[in-house]
């Protein structure tokens, strides 16, 4: 790959108290990685001794690394920045190095994960050729993370291997202090919100009688934002095609720039993606983005990009928004979209129309340069999102569907409008404290029409109590990252803590749509000082029909209906009880005067 002009920057954190309540600044757009942390140049870290335990304060303190004596990480010792590596100095073997031992944790924000752990001055110690191997092991995953290693100048890390939450590889001596061994992560997910355990050990399947670590740096990504593709899911010159894990995306790669001879995939370390060599997009090859039917292109990340940029396959024009000016330049007509770069650092493209894309496949065109692609996220067209919103133009702002509409109020319950207020990718109401977020008196009410309910709520840069209140029957409130607690419901309010008031996206669920449906829900916090919500997503489905069928079988009949609760009246038109104890299918004798049965979905 040929690499443009890098930007390198990390984001700055929002916290809990005056900060947190100050306008929320505009982060770098950064495209994929979410955060690098580097321990040779990056504060705290940078020229450190002394400390047992350091939090990286670059990157939002996302991530708090510490030094034990002992491999069960039980007690404390001292990290020591080296060289250009960061290590352990237990009081016991090498003092700059992870060795005998030792053991180095990572404990990681419930938002992030690891997407890549680089390792320096590594390997087997006193081995010969390809035998001079340590076998390095960190336990702590929630699941597999889907780990590989990237080679910088030549393969460091082999025999990898997961199981019950441990992963282990081999990792060949690189000098030492001559190379890189670079861990990828696709699954950042299986990181957040735990702590790592490095520890390390003389390879079975090496020759070196004893071993050492030291680690370079720490790349973070979100662990439960939205649907998206990152470069390490993408294989590496093995396949031209890969299919997210939801199906519900499917990437080509092709040597022409008409789609026609498919070519392998292939990244570059976990920063871009493209064809396989040069790891972008070119002027004589392609790639292609296949949506499945109701989801479409939300968001484009890109690094190490340059010249005209071709996006075509449009039903109708897409929605850009370069909300970090990296474009100078974009045009739509007859499903083709233009745009030339004006930036070669990480940048983010969005999407508001996802109907244009939905079902579609969207061919990636370079003109006269390379388009490195750093992310893509996709969303079903029944989602509401943050760039979606006209900023500060009006208090309201209805779904192009009709099926959702919002309402900013400058208190609550809501009486008096105030302006929706979006910046980059989040949005709040207009006024207090923080322009860009639910805070103080602020409500947000969100009508759902007849058929629609709420299936769930991606929120960044939020802390303190949410309250949501208008639901007819529980929700069925799921936090994947765990962050909520707290979590109560009672007499259509629900409420739970939620304490992450860091930029990474984190989306919760609601299972029970018919809670919502042909309801206002009102979102506000408990109007405490250091309590805000700050929303990315709103995700919103169609409550499936129910069907109660109906059968006669000898005196009886028998009704039948997949869910719900069976309800009863003497009148068509009248009032329905519940049939106490019914479940389905349900027997009924036919006798006394005539019935009528529905069923309610709660």
């Amino acid at each position: 790959m040929k690499p443009l002009t890098y930007l390198t920057s990390l984001r700055s954190g929002l916290l809990v108290g005056a900060a947190l309540l100050s306008s929320l600044v505009p982060q770098q757009i950064q495209a994929y990685p979410l955060g690098k942390v580097t321990f040779r140049t990056d504060a705290p870290f940078a020229n450190s001794y002394g400390n047992s335990s350091l939090t990286a304060t670059g990157t939002e303190s996302l991530l708090t690394v510490s030094a034990w004596a002992d491999a069960n990480a039980t007690t404390p010792a001292l990290l020591w920045q080296w060289f250009w590596l960061l290590g352990i100095d237990s009081g016991v073997g090498n003092g700059a190095l992870i060795d005998g031992n030792e053991s180095m944790t990572l404990q990681f924000d419930k938002s992030a994960g690891a997407c890549m752990i680089t390792f320096f001055y590594t390997g087997g110690n006193g081995g010969s050729g390809s035998g001079n191997l340590a076998r390095i092991s960190i336990a702590g995953f929630a699941s597999d993370p889907g780990a590989s290693g990237v080679p910088f100048y030549a393969p460091r890390i082999s025999n990898v291997g997961y199981a019950s939450g441990t992963l282990s590889f081999d990792y060949l001596n690189d000098g030492p202090g001559n190379d890189y061994g670079q861990l990828l992560i696709a699954n950042p997910a299986s990181t957040a919100g735990r702590t790592l355990k490095i520890t390390g050990a003389v390879s079975p399947n090496g020759n070196a009688p004893s071993w050492y670590a030291g680690l370079y740096g720490v790349d973070l990504q979100e662990g439960f934002g939205g649907p998206q593709v990152i470069p390490p899911n993408i294989p590496q010159n093995s396949t031209s095609t890969f299919v997210s894990a939801d199906q519900l995306l499917t990437i080509r790669g092709y040597s022409d720039s008409n789609a026609v001879t498919l070519a392998n995939l292939g990244r570059y370390q976990d920063e871009c993606f493209g064809l396989a060599g040069g790891n972008t997009v070119v002027s004589n090859n392609s790639v292609t983005l296949e949506f499945a039917n109701g989801v479409g292109l939300a968001r484009l990340d890109s690094v190490y990009s340059g010249g005209t940029v071709i996006l075509s396959g449009f039903v109708s024009d897409p929605g850009f928004k370069d909300p970090s000016s990296s474009a100078s330049a974009s045009s739509y007509a007859n499903g083709v979209l233009t745009f030339t770069m004006a930036s070669g650092g990480p940048c983010s493209f969005y999407f508001t129309n996802r109907a244009a894309s939905a079902g579609r496949t969207i061919r990636i065109n370079e003109a006269d340069s390379q388009f490195g692609i750093g992310g893509i996220w996709y969303a079903r067209i029944h989602t509401l999102l943050g760039p979606d919103i006209p900023s500060n133009v009006s208090p309201s702002y209805s779904t192009p569907d009709g099926w959702v509409t919002l309402t900013g109020y400058a208190d609550t319950p809501g009486t008096v409008p105030a302006n929706l207020y979006e910046n980059v990718n989040w949005f709040g109401v207009s006024g207090g404290a923080n322009t860009e977020s639910i805070e103080g008196a602020e409500s947000l009410t969100v009508h759902f029409a007849s058929g629609a309910g709420l299936a769930g709520l991606g929120t960044r840069y939020t802390s303190g109590q949410v309250i949501i209140s208008g639901f007819i029957s529980d929700p069925g409130f799921s936090d994947p990252s765990g962050t909520a607690t707290g979590v109560s419901y009672s007499g259509g309010t629900l409420s739970y803590t939620f304490n992450a008031p860091r930029s990474p996206e984190i989306v919760v669920a609601f299972t029970n749509l018919s809670a919502s449906v042909e309801q206002d829900l009102s979102l506000h916090t408990d109007g405490s000082p250091s309590s805000q919500l700050t929303l990315t997503r709103i995700n919103y489905a169609s409550v499936a029909s129910v069907t109660l069928s109906i059968a006669k079988s000898g005196n009886n009949v028998i009704l039948s209906w997949p869910n719900g609760m069976l309800q009863e009246s003497t009148n068509v038109s009248g009032i329905y009880s519940n049939v106490l104890g019914a479940t389905s299918p349900y027997t009924n004798a036919i006798t006394g005067p005539e019935k009528y049965f529905r069923v309610k979905v709660q």
